[in-house]
């Protein structure tokens, strides 16, 4: 089975491409116009991917992108990508947050829970449970959770064992030294 078959529209003179490329800004535009500068000046795909260390899908995106938007096609788009948008507005952070802490001052403890249901209820956004605990957070809230004890223990015997337990080995030689003197 051979090779897929695309091939290079050139749009671009080797002394554009040359310049392009020590032009580049980021390594992956850099090698993208590397790729696309030594097909413009006849080296084969194979010694292409040999050279630049690429993958033959990798050349084939570069001469795809290439065809279809110049230049502009291999730059890296990664560094435009904002992301996605905030769940909450700034606006309604800050409404959660003084909503929250008026409830803390009357002693009411917010959950993730509530956050979801408050955001539900009052925005109309749906939101899930990890996303209502870290907005906690991001206000300034934590986590308060006492530690789990077993259902079992004793105060009494935990006492006791922390009474009874040996001595750590420099203590005990710091008594015995004690007694010899």
């Amino acid at each position: 089975m051979g090779r897929p078959a695309i091939q290079l529209n050139l749009k671009h003179t080797i002394a554009e491409l040359k310049r392009h490329l020590q032009r580049a800004r980021t390594p992956v535009e850099q090698r993208r116009t590397h790729v696309i500068w030594l097909l413009a000046t006849g080296k084969p795909r194979a010694e292409v991917e040999a050279i630049t260390g690429y993958s033959l899908p990798s050349v084939l995106d570069a001469i795809h992108r290439y065809n279809v938007n110049g230049l502009e096609g291999l730059r890296d788009e990664r560094a435009e990508n904002q992301g996605a948008p905030p769940l909450l507005t700034d606006a309604e952070l800050l409404l959660l947050a003084q909503t929250i802490r008026h409830d803390f001052k009357q002693g009411k403890v917010w959950r993730g829970a509530d956050v979801v249901q408050w955001a539900q209820t009052t925005l109309g956004k749906p939101l899930r449970s990890q996303r209502a605990y870290e907005l906690l957070s991001a206000i300034g809230f934590s986590l308060q959770v006492p530690r789990p004890r077993h259902s079992k223990s004793s105060d009494a015997a935990q006492a006791d064992f922390k009474k009874t337990r040996s001595q750590p080995l420099w203590k005990r030689l710091e008594t015995l030294l004690a007694t010899q003197a």
